[in-house]
């Protein structure tokens, strides 16, 4: 299983996707924590302003007035004690109690160190001294404020004593900030879908393109969209096109002329060889033209690749292969169909039937029979054709579908044609992207094996 995308768009919005991640949450961090420092400084001043007012009424008030200061205080949720004893036994540790405790100091005019100690319970529990409400010693983060508690000498060995339980830190994630972030979150993956769609279309049409014109499809030119690198490799892939075609096109004149320039001389040889009065040597004469032509023709029609020009369509190749092997039982040939009744497939029918045929008329030719089978596969269509003959030599299996080669040995030389027959078929299946191959059947005869797969051929 993989993970990383296999696609151009799909890796872009991967990585657009992780970088907003690591954005969000770098960003999250660094708020989270400058509202705990602000929600800090902000509880910090306002419990110093409380415990150093409510310190200085207690030092000038009498002993009745400061009865109902403590009452009125400590009705607002804070324990406030006087007394011979401090309930804080230690000096500050933590770095936060002892800026408390100088800033109290200062404002108080206090200039021994031990006449101010401060404690905060971190998460409602104490860190690292004793609790002389439960007598047990507890930890917690020193972000999770529980409480403070304060002991002030005052005047005459007097401690104030003061625990407050309001000194918090800061709430928790507001819902419309993390309704924010998922909405941010949202809005980057959206964009970046269609970014990344955008800049892969234009990779996805040229290989598409690229595809067809394989399969001898003529394209126009693509439109030169997308980055300055898509679009260098968009033009190129045009220029290519442009040059292939206008080749493929000067061979095709060329080809033309050639055609005729050689058919008028072997015209103008037969018509004077019908003038020898050698009967012998007239036929020999006429056979030798004949040959010829059919030679001419065979090359004229491999070398234009007639197959690209053909459009593809809709075919039922069970009917064409039936139709094939009707024409040659009627010629005495001994053939046999296996495969379903009907398989339409797309493909370029003339041409096709053409490479079939003369798989089927090599058979033919060097077997007794020839046996025909059709399969679909879910990537395209099967065709095999077995005959009866006696093989071809295992190191000339891939020779033979060269052009003009023939055999010397293995196959009947009075009986062969121009040796382009395969070669043809071959051109013919390549350009329907497929595959054609050759192998001895362990039985006897030769197996002649075709493979086309479904594409968009319009």
């Amino acid at each position: 299983m993989h993970l990383w995308p296999d696609t151009l768009a799909g890796r872009t919005l991967s990585l657009l996707i992780a970088m907003t991640l690591v954005l969000i949450i770098g960003s999250a961090w660094l708020l989270h924590d400058e509202r705990r420092e602000r929600f800090d400084e902000r509880n910090r001043f306002h419990l110093l302003d409380r415990v150093v007012t409510l310190a200085r009424l207690l030092e000038d008030a009498d002993d009745e007035e400061r009865l109902r200061i403590i009452e009125r205080v400590a009705g607002r949720g804070d324990d406030i004690v006087l007394g011979d004893q401090p309930r804080v036994n230690s000096p500050s540790r933590h770095p936060l109690e002892h800026r408390i405790s100088h800033e109290l100091r200062r404002r108080l005019h206090l200039d021994d160190k031990s006449s101010v100690r401060v404690r905060i319970a971190f998460d409602g529990h104490e860190r690292g001294f004793r609790d002389e409400r439960d007598g047990r010693h507890k930890l917690g983060h020193p972000r999770d404020f529980g409480g403070v508690s304060i002991s002030i000498r005052l005047w005459e060995g007097e401690w104030l004593n003061v625990h407050t339980d309001n000194f918090k830190g800061p709430p928790p994630w507001a819902g419309k900030t993390l309704q924010l972030l998922a909405l941010l979150l949202v809005l980057v993956i959206l964009s970046g879908l269609y970014i990344s769609r955008r800049m892969a279309r234009p990779m996805a049409q040229l290989a598409d393109a690229a595809n067809r014109f394989g399969l001898g499809q003529a394209q126009p030119p693509l439109a030169e969209k997308g980055p300055r690198e898509v679009r260098n490799t968009v033009r190129a892939f045009n220029q290519m096109q442009e040059r292939l075609q206008r080749h493929i096109s000067d061979r095709s004149q060329m080809l033309a002329a050639v055609s005729h320039d050689l058919r008028t001389p072997i015209t103008t040889l037969r018509l004077r060889a019908e003038y020898i009065e050698d009967d012998e040597m007239r036929e020999k004469t006429l056979a030798t033209l004949a040959e010829m032509e059919s030679i001419l023709s065979a090359t004229l029609g491999f070398a234009r690749d007639e197959a690209a020009d053909e459009a593809a369509r809709s075919t039922d190749l069970a009917a064409l292969l039936t139709s094939l092997l009707d024409d040659h039982a009627d010629l005495g040939g001994d053939v046999n169909y296996t495969g379903p009744e009907k398989l339409v497939f797309l493909c370029r029918p003339i041409a096709l039937k053409r490479a079939l045929n003369n798989l089927i008329d090599n058979g033919l030719k060097y077997g007794a029979s020839v046996a025909v089978r059709l399969n679909e596969l879910s990537e395209g269509v099967k065709i095999v054709i077995d005959d009866a003959g006696p093989g071809i030599p295992e190191e000339s299996l891939e020779a033979v579908f060269t052009p003009f080669y023939r055999l010397e040995a293995s196959r009947n030389r009075e009986t062969g044609g121009t040796g382009l027959g395969l070669a043809v078929a071959r051109t013919i299946v390549y350009a329907h992207g497929g595959k054609l191959s050759l192998m001895n059947r362990p039985e006897g005869g030769l197996r002649a094996k075709v493979w086309l797969p479904h594409y968009n051929g319009e």
